[in-house]
């Protein structure tokens, strides 16, 4: 796994809940907001939704890693545990992935039929 592009990934991910937070809170604060109907704020819940997502799914690989090597630099790289995580490490991500996905199946039915998103 190339953890630079995940790094990039989430760092840009970040950066941009951040911006469009304030953006939002400045535009609420004109009172902007405050006019919008249900289908735009409809919108906003699943931009952030996904942009949640994204900075979670980019985050996987990168504590991935850091828990082999901070293992690795506190002496357990001999461990059996740790060598088949470095071994197998792109399919511990994709597992953590598939779980993720798993979890997402079940509650965005569950949150769509619970009103979250209108």
């Amino acid at each position: 796994m190339n953890t630079r592009l995940w790094s990039i990934i989430f760092v840009a991910t970040l950066i941009v809940i951040v911006v469009s937070a304030i953006i939002g809170t400045i535009l609420e604060s004109n009172g902007t907001l405050g006019s919008l109907d249900s289908k735009t704020i409809s919108a906003i819940k699943i931009f952030y939704f996904t942009l949640f997502c994204v900075l979670v799914f980019s985050l996987i690989p990168l504590l991935t890693r850091y828990f082999i090597s901070l293992q690795t630099k506190i002496g357990n790289a001999d461990s059996f545990i740790i060598q088949w995580f470095q071994a197998h490490e792109k399919g511990v991500v994709y597992g953590f992935w598939i779980l993720c996905l798993l979890g997402l199946g079940m509650a965005v039915p569950a949150a769509i039929k619970a009103g979250f998103f209108k």
